[in-house]
């Protein structure tokens, strides 16, 4: 024991041998322990190493998937407006586009195309490396060049720009059919060109490009009442005219055919207009104006239905009303008149005389039937300026009553107001309140515009009466230019005056002619309205927008029953 114990303590013991003995080992298990420390220090380290790696792939390919296609977007669909036979208003108008890409046979293509600033444009564009988008006149067949149809939104010659409006620069409707319906034909879906590149965005060589296109958004829309062809005829014939408007409606169902208002505007640039001292921007066909002889047959109804058409009236040029004098456009007077004559001659003083032995009630009445002082809806959201028509408590004055029963006084009305009234003369006693709107279409459903239910001003008896005395008034009164060449008709000539004056110091009139044809069985009714100095009377262009229609229709003096 001795002996194991002295061995212990020589080779553990405080002698170099067993100090190298301790170090060696020693070294050799913080070795081991270094290897594994590194290892595992390695071993860390390649895993944040691939951690990053796959951060950064997975960035680099959502980058390149973002990348993948340039997109360029030419034009906003929007839904179409229709006439009533299903043919476009707007986006009736086909544009050609290509998208080029940047290559030498590209850009050769292209040139022969081109020409003046678009050229110069799109060889800028292509030479700094990147596709260009350009407007072509025919098909290009080229490798790297796509082409598309795309629809202009207006036309040039676009036909009732006061009807249906414009929109502003997001597409989204501004005024006319383009506002009150704009849910509808408001997209926002492109037309765009498609580029396919790498990910660092640079044009793929050998890979066409393409457009994204579809033309389904634009076949939701709005048709409307109107037909184009007269339309057409419309405003070719209110041209004539310096300011004012004309409105044709179908009797019977009272669907605006035709509605035109001037002088225009041009729609695609839209700033030249809007301070210009004429109000091109203006719809005359749903404003207020004065409105004169015209509103006479309004008074005729109550006195017919009132068994005082057979009345007589001496007229001597003026009637004294109370304490004024209240005069007839003759100041020489008619001499005696009756119903009939009364109003182809436009008496003034028949009419004050047979509007002081009705009384206000029944004159009131009769034109609160005809929406007069209201304002009228033509279409969801659109509608007129409300006239103005004096109550009860006014026309209890004896002046105002005598004033209204001419259509003067404070008695404001729209031209779609006036059509009221020659519609029901026309109808039979009783009118649909006038639409522009046939029908919707979403999604390849249609909702048909509901006209509602007739309005009743009058007896049957009481419109056929007032019909054959409408005719004399363009057979032997006021209205001699309203006669059309190729059929009949029947209305009422005015002049109101407006209390407004010219720089000249000459009273300002609005000019009327309301009437419908043919005249033994009417089809149509037409209001005409100038508010500005005559160039062509009003009841001129009435009888040629009935000839136009007449002839376009097929309707003759021969086959009028």
């Amino acid at each position: 024991m001795k002996c194991l114990f002295c061995f212990n303590n020589w080779l553990f013991g405080n002698n170099k041998f067993g100090d190298s003995i301790m170090e060696i080992m020693f070294g050799k298990l913080f070795a081991r322990r270094a290897v594994m420390c590194f290892f595992m220090v390695m071993l860390l380290l390649l895993s944040c190493v691939l951690r990053v790696a796959v951060i950064a792939i997975g960035n680099y390919q959502d980058i390149q998937s973002e990348q993948i296609t340039y997109e360029i977007k030419i034009t906003q669909h929007r839904g179409t407006i229709y006439d009533c036979n299903m043919v476009p208003l707007t986006n009736n108008e086909k544009q050609m586009v290509a998208v080029v890409s940047p290559t030498q046979r590209c850009i050769t293509a292209i040139s022969h195309q081109l020409e003046g600033k678009m050229l110069s444009d799109t060889l800028a564009t292509l030479k700094s490396n990147k596709p260009a988008v350009c407007y072509i006149s025919e098909d290009i067949s080229c490798d790297g060049i796509a082409t598309t149809t795309i629809y202009n939104r207006y036309s040039d010659n676009l036909s009732a720009c006061h009807l249906i409006g414009y929109t502003n620069a997001e597409k989204h409707g501004i005024s006319g059919l383009e506002l009150a319906y704009d849910d509808i034909l408001y997209s926002n879906e492109y037309v765009s060109a498609k580029v396919t590149c790498d990910g660092k965005g640079n044009i793929l060589k050998g890979i066409a490009p393409y457009f994204e296109n579809d033309l389904s958004k634009t076949i939701n829309g709005v048709v409307t009442t109107l037909d184009v062809n007269i339309q057409t005829m419309v405003e070719k014939e209110i041209s004539k005219m310096n300011s004012g408007c004309a409105i044709v409606a179908e009797v019977g169902n009272s669907k605006i055919r035709a509605m035109a208002s001037v002088p225009t505007f041009d729609i695609n640039n839209i700033a030249t207009s809007l301070d210009d001292e004429n109000s091109p921007m203006l719809n005359r066909a749903l404003y207020t104006f004065n409105v004169g002889s015209v509103f006479k047959p309004c008074i005729a109804i109550p006195i017919i239905e009132n068994n005082l058409s057979d009345i007589t009236f001496n007229c001597e040029g003026k009637l004294q009303i109370v304490d004024r004098s209240f005069k007839c456009h003759n100041l020489l007077g008619h001499g005696e008149m009756n119903l009939c004559n009364s109003l182809a001659q436009s008496c003034n003083c028949f009419f004050y005389n047979a509007a002081l032995s009705l009384g206000a009630n029944h004159i009131y009445q009769t034109a609160a039937k005809l929406s007069i002082g209201t304002k009228i809806i033509i279409a969801d959201g659109m509608y007129t300026v409300r006239g103005n028509l004096p109550n009860k408590s006014v026309l209890s004055n004896a002046g105002s009553l005598a004033n209204l029963s001419i259509g003067q006084g404070n008695l404001m009305a729209s031209p779609v107001a006036m059509l009221n009234l020659y519609l029901a003369i026309a109808g039979n006693g009783s009118y649909y309140v006038p639409s522009v709107v046939e029908k919707t279409i979403v999604d390849g459903k249609e909702d048909l515009y509901d006209i509602g239910y007739p309005t009743f001003v009058m007896q049957g008896n009481t419109a056929s009466i007032l019909r054959e005395y409408l005719k004399t008034v363009i057979t032997d009164g006021t209205g001699i230019e309203a006669a059309p060449l190729l059929t009949t008709a029947a209305g009422k000539t005015a002049t109101a005056q407006t209390g407004r004056y010219y720089n000249d110091k000459t009273e300002i009139t609005n000019s009327w002619f309301c009437g419908f044809f043919p005249a033994d069985n009417p089809q149509y009714v037409i209001v005409v309205m100038s508010d500005s100095r005559l160039n062509v009377s009003t009841a001129s262009v009435f009888a040629n927008i009935a000839d136009e229609i007449a002839k376009y229709k097929g309707i003759n003096v021969e086959n009028d029953d």
